[in-house]
């Protein structure tokens, strides 16, 4: 089976033989193992989990054809289309279950099947993960996602995925209700050959499924026969709560109504809509109706329940009136536990009231909303003098059918039945002054649409359909918050307390009838629309021992995100909190998540109050002085952030993973992929609307991109009445660096013109961090950019005729099937067909940079190339400088296929431009030269295969494959940290090297790559390279090697493992290949991952080196380092060059020259604006260290 790729053993440490039943025996929790859940410890047995990393936990494929479960990881090649990353981890490196595709019978099922499972108890909850996606979902009206339950001769279904299924991972709840014996569980997709459903599931989880364990009971509990205590309001009350049953056998004074044999005296009032009596077995399956009672747990099992049509969403209501009672002052206290099932809708309610004699009516209980797919437990006091009656009555909502249903309806001995029944006289519903789907303002009685109501706006004039929304200070009412609990503990209004200094009332928790263990949940109305700059302040208080949280429930997602929460800190001090809640659609909800023991007590600690919204409103008005600028030193400025799960900018300090760019000491904006509870797929910073100011602005920004795996960066634009425009984007490692960007937003003249400015981070890599810092806007054009993957645009690059140079995908037909920048087909580059027909030979076509300012000391300009294999003519580089032109570049034929890298060094003194001329040389159909990754970088442009790394890795980078990148930083680092102090070039805390940080690189399943660009055959080149690998003396597997890379193959020339001590260590090698290659240097982390660094530092490769020397290394001798010995190769031989070393020292000299004349270390520009600094008077106040001008600084 496929399922064996993650084997697991079962081991019963302690022979124990009461296995799988949600109860640790032995010490080690061992008994159960491999029991669809993981061992733990004891302390945890009320949560068991299997999270699939490593093993299956039991569960297997039970499938009869070849559409079948198997574990699978996601994959960031598949991001967008696939689950981008489990649940678990939330990366590509955890596993889940997913299903194979269907490719056989018109119509098959994929069924996952846990263990043979034992004793459940009446509180079992489970919980799971699962992701749903694929045109399938649109196409069947059935649900593709079932979970079952199987016990004895019956099997009923526990869940059914609801509509919707949009966001990634979304979360199962199920209730097994109280099983005898043994169960088991199983998870099936059902799809026809003609459907595209997929489905992954993670973190299956079981809470509260163990029966009761022996301890000593308390004043209030009833000890259970087979050891395990129960509160005595438990007994009889329609549950099995001990494992023996024998809480619910001597019960003959109760008067219990199952409904299997009929209505035990309960009648239906005729007017409304009626209570019907029926079973799961004989009904027609309906996604909201329960598909078990709640008496025998099966199908079989008879309830009565609402029925309002399928087609009926008028709503109404349905009374169903008990016999006359009177209450038993000798008896005990009378009291009603009945078990409900509101399920589907947030409209439907269930009321419970007392009618007396004179026709007066109280309402005793109610509970609304969708409390889920289970019977849950409640209970009614009633305390009334004289003969009475019980009114249950369910309300249907509009717009949504939903359902009410009711089971095992139990009086106790208080509530006596009365042999005379008295008269009641029919009461009038009160005039209805508007329709259902309207709102009834409270004084002037206008109706308003019910979509305009707690839309943080007011419609009404006296502002009443905002009145009940959830801002409110809890003294007089709950506001508009409904306690939707099912477990131990519920909401409620507290009035005054001066335990917690709380004279006006808050909003706190006590004991409730439910028989769950589940949090306590208070939920607000529909809201929305909000604004961007939409928070939420309140008080609160834990207590010593409280757990509070606040979570966002989003309708059509069918998302639930807990988005903060705060834990009892041994104090009863109110604490103000603001909670940023952002631009929302309608309808969404608020839910306050509570969970207090209150054991031995009536009073809560836990409790909130004061709870108001801060410009919600969508037109509220968010214009700021400062405009988009904004340091980030004291707050956001004018930035918020749009809703997120998870995944989300920060802001940081200077004493986290960087500095900031504005003092070296401030604060800026940052995001982590693997942050704690990061579920979303991108995390989004987006201005207020902005008024454009003439017609074209320059925004110019500073960001950062480093880690081995790390995602993409975009700067969007939305005008007005327009979609989206990405303006500037960026993927993978940047290095560990500031880097400048800049983008131009052009506006539409004259009128009332609002932009937002977004920055996008997306979650399409794992491994690293992102950062923003020092936005500034100006009202010009930006400069050229020194930097173009033409990922979004042309770059500003023009061309003579419209017919020649085109930007394109690999898509698009004619041109190298993938680009440089993504190495993907859906990556752009530019491309010209030089085709006889196309571009006849001889025929030029002209691609033109912007202009760029002068230079005074040299730049190095590159690119990288395709050409077609045959006759693709001929690609000329041109420096353009006040309309002379000086050839750079010439090219006609490239060795190998890919991409290949070009370069060549400018010095100007006026403005200057980079052309690029194709000329045709009358080439076939499918001739062409293509461009990607245009770039101008400070210094002259080193030999091919060398670097420096001080203005960036140079030729060098991440090679095409599932490999981790290399960075490139500064040497001031940490004290703490491994990473060099100093570089190799300039041997300085300003200088930069390459690297490796091995202890994130451990978190990934690959090695990282760093590859040189190809460079051509040869019979005797040189490669002189110096690393650092200082691991403090640990003993260290992590691994650097040196490896030639070819068509004809792979070979490991060098290698270096473990701790090489703490100077850097230098390294020459003979290098010999009969086809075109490239030098690959991989890290590797090893089996045990520490805080470890890996550096490599001014590589040099000379073509032309021809000497016979032997040997091998350098610099003392490697101990932890070899060579490649195979003499069939020839590949590698030991050698001291003198010559090249002096080509080194000067070009190590270089480099230091260039450092000591450029500005401070640890920022370079993407592009470059007339404005320079931080223009912004909003930040006058902010310290800025600026650095000694030297005497020759350049301008540009």
């Amino acid at each position: 089976m496929l399922l064996e790729k993650l084997p697991a053993a079962f081991v019963n440490s302690c022979r124990s033989p009461n296995v799988c039943n949600f109860v640790c025996d032995c010490w080690d929790c061992s008994d159960e193992n491999q029991c669809g859940y993981e061992k733990g410890p004891p302390v945890l047995e009320a949560r068991f989990t299997c999270n699939f990393e490593g093993s299956t936990c039991g569960w297997r494929d039970v499938s009869t054809t070849a559409y079948q479960w198997v574990p699978a990881q996601a994959s960031i090649k598949t991001w967008g289309a696939e689950p981008p990353f489990d649940h678990t981890l939330g990366t590509d490196l955890g596993w889940y279950m997913t299903t194979t595709k269907q490719r056989g019978k018109p119509s098959a099922t994929a069924r996952l099947r846990s263990p043979l499972l034992r004793e459940a108890a009446a509180a079992c909850e489970i919980r799971a993960w699962y992701h749903l996606w694929g045109p399938g979902l649109s196409e069947t009206q059935v649900p593709a996602l079932t979970l079952e339950m199987s016990h004895g001769n019956n099997t009923v279904t526990l869940w059914r995925n609801p509509e919707g299924s949009v966001y990634p991972w979304r979360e199962l709840i199920a209730f097994t209700g109280r099983i005898r014996g043994t169960f088991q569980l199983t998870f099936s997709l059902t799809q026809a050959f003609s459907e595209t459903i997929h489905v992954a599931l993670d973190d299956v989880q079981f809470r509260d499924c163990g029966l009761p364990r022996p301890w000593s009971c308390g004043q209030h509990e009833h000890p259970c026969q087979q050891g395990g205590c129960i509160a005595v309001d438990r007994l009889c009350d329609g549950t099995e709560d001990c494992g023996d049953g024998m809480d619910e056998t001597h019960c003959d004074l109760f008067h219990i109504c199952p409904f299997e044999d009929g209505w035990c005296g309960w009648a239906a009032e005729p007017q409304g809509l009626p209570w019907v009596r029926n079973s799961s077995r004989q009904l027609t399956p309906s996604h909201a109706r329960p598909t078990r009672d709640h008496s025998t747990n099966t199908q079989e099992g008879h309830f009565i329940f609402v029925n309002n049509g399928p087609l009926d969403l008028r709503g109404g209501k349905a009374r169903l009136v008990s016999s006359t009672l009177v209450v038993n002052s000798t008896g005990g206290p009378c009291y009603l536990i009945l078990y409900i099932h509101l399920y589907g809708s947030n409209a439907n309610s269930l009321n419970i009231y007392y009618r007396t004699e004179g026709n007066v009516t109280r309402l005793v209980r109610s509970r609304s909303g969708d409390l889920d797919d289970f019977w849950f437990r409640e209970k009614a006091d009633f305390s009334v003098a004289g003969k009475f009656q019980i009114i249950i009555e369910g309300v249907i909502g509009t717009g949504h059918k939903g359902n009410i249903a009711l089971d095992d309806l139990i009086l106790s001995p208080g509530c006596i039945k009365h042999a005379d029944p008295f008269p009641v006289a029919p009461q009038p519903d009160p005039p209805v002054l508007c329709s259902p789907e309207h709102f009834a303002c409270e004084t002037s009685k206008e109706c308003i649409g019910a979509e305009l109501v707690c839309n943080f706006h007011t419609e009404c004039d006296d502002g009443s359909d905002e009145w009940h929304c959830g801002a409110t200070t809890f003294a007089n009412s709950t506001g508009g918050w409904m306690d939707v609990s099912v477990g131990r503990v519920e909401w409620v209004v507290h009035r005054e307390d001066t335990r917690l200094n709380a004279p006006a009332g808050f909003f706190g928790l006590q004991k409730a009838p439910g028989q769950m263990f589940s949090l306590a949940r208070a939920t607000t109305p529909v809201l929305g629309p909000s604004g961007l700059a939409c928070d939420l302040e309140m008080d609160f208080t834990t207590g010593p021992q409280g757990l509070l949280g606040f979570a966002v429930a989003d309708e059509l997602l069918g998302t639930r995100w807990a988005m903060w929460y705060a834990l009892g800190n041994g104090s009863t001090e109110w604490t103000r909190t603001r909670l940023p809640l952002g631009a929302r659609k309608r309808p969404f909800q608020l839910e306050l998540l509570a969970l207090e023991d209150l054991t031995g007590t009536e009073e809560p600690f836990l409790a909130v109050r004061n709870i108001s919204f801060v410009n919600c409103s969508p037109n509220a008005s968010l214009m700021l002085p400062s405009g988009l600028s904004c340091n980030f030193e004291e707050d956001w400025c004018g930035w918020f952030m749009e809703q997120n799960y998870g995944f989300e900018w920060e802001r940081s300090t200077s004493q986290g993973w960087a500095e900031d760019h504005t003092t070296g000491q401030g604060s800026f904006l940052s995001v982590n992929p693997v942050a704690s509870r990061s579920q979303g797929l991108s995390a989004r910073l987006a201005s207020s609307p902005q008024e454009a100011a003439g017609n074209v602005s320059c925004l110019s920004f500073w960001y950062r991109m480093d880690g081995p795996q790390i995602g993409t960066l975009n700067l969007k634009v939305k005008c007005a009445g327009e979609l989206e425009q990405v303006l500037w984007t960026r993927t993978g490692s940047q290095g560990a660096v500031w880097h400048r960007g800049v983008a131009t937003i052009t506006h539409q003249p004259g009128g009332n013109y609002q932009v937002r400015v977004v920055f996008e981070a997306l979650r399409n890599g794992f491994l690293g961090a992102m950062a923003l810092d020092d936005i500034t806007v100006t009202p010009q054009v930006c400069p050229a950019q020194k930097h173009c993957s033409f990922e979004t645009d042309g770059c500003g690059f023009s061309v003579e005729r419209q017919d020649s140079w085109v930007r394109q995908d690999g898509l698009a037909g004619q041109g190298p099937p993938t680009d440089h920048t993504l190495g993907t087909p859906t990556g752009h580059y530019m491309v010209i067909g030089t085709s006889s027909k196309a571009l006849p030979s001889g025929q030029k076509a002209t691609l033109r940079s912007q202009a760029f300012l002068p230079l005074r000391h040299a730049h190095c300009v590159t690119f990288w190339y395709h050409l077609s294999s045959s006759d693709p003519g001929v690609l000329h580089a041109f420096v353009e400088e006040e309309g002379a032109r000086r050839e750079g570049l010439s090219i006609s034929a490239m060795q190998g296929k890919g991409w290949h890298y070009g370069s060549f060094s400018v010095q100007v003194q006026q403005g200057w431009q980079v052309v690029f001329v194709a000329e045709g040389a009358g080439g076939g159909s499918s001739s062409y030269v293509a461009l990607d990754d245009f770039s101008v970088t400070d210094g002259d442009c080193p030999k091919a295969g060398s670097c420096g790394f001080e203005s960036g890795p140079c030729g060098w980078s991440k090679p095409q494959g599932d490999w981790n990148s290399w960075d490139w930083k500064e040497g001031a680092t940490p004290s703490q940290s491994t990473s060099p102090k100093e570089d190799r070039t300039l041997g300085t805390k300003a200088g930069h090297y390459a690297y490796v940080d091995i202890a994130l690189l451990g978190m990934g399943r690959n090695p990282a790559r760093l590859a040189s660009e190809p460079l051509p055959a040869t019979s005797s080149s040189c490669l002189l390279f110096h690393y650092h690998m200082d691991f403090l003396g640990q003993s260290s597997q992590a691994e650097l090697r040196l490896i030639l890379s070819s068509e004809l193959g792979e070979r490991v020339v060098w290698s270096a493992v473990g701790d090489q001590g703490r100077a850097w260590r230098n390294q020459t090698l003979a290098v010999t290949s009969p086809a075109e290659f490239q030098i690959v240097l991989e890290a590797s982390s090893g089996a045990w991952p520490n805080s470890e660094t890996i550096a490599v530092d001014d590589i040099s490769y000379a073509a032309d080196c021809n000497s016979s020397t032997g040997g091998g290394q350098e610099g003392g001798g490697d101990s932890g380092s070899h060579s490649s010995q195979r003499s069939d190769a020839g590949l590698v031989a030991g050698l001291v060059c003198s010559i090249l070393l002096a080509i080194i020292g000067a070009f190590a000299g270089v480099y230091c020259l260039k450092k000591r004349r450029g500005v401070r270390g640890g920022a370079l520009e993407d592009s470059t604006t007339s404005t320079q600094g931080f223009d912004n008077i909003a930040f006058r106040d902010d310290r800025v260290i600026i650095p000694p001008m030297p005497l020759h600084e350049d301008i540009e």
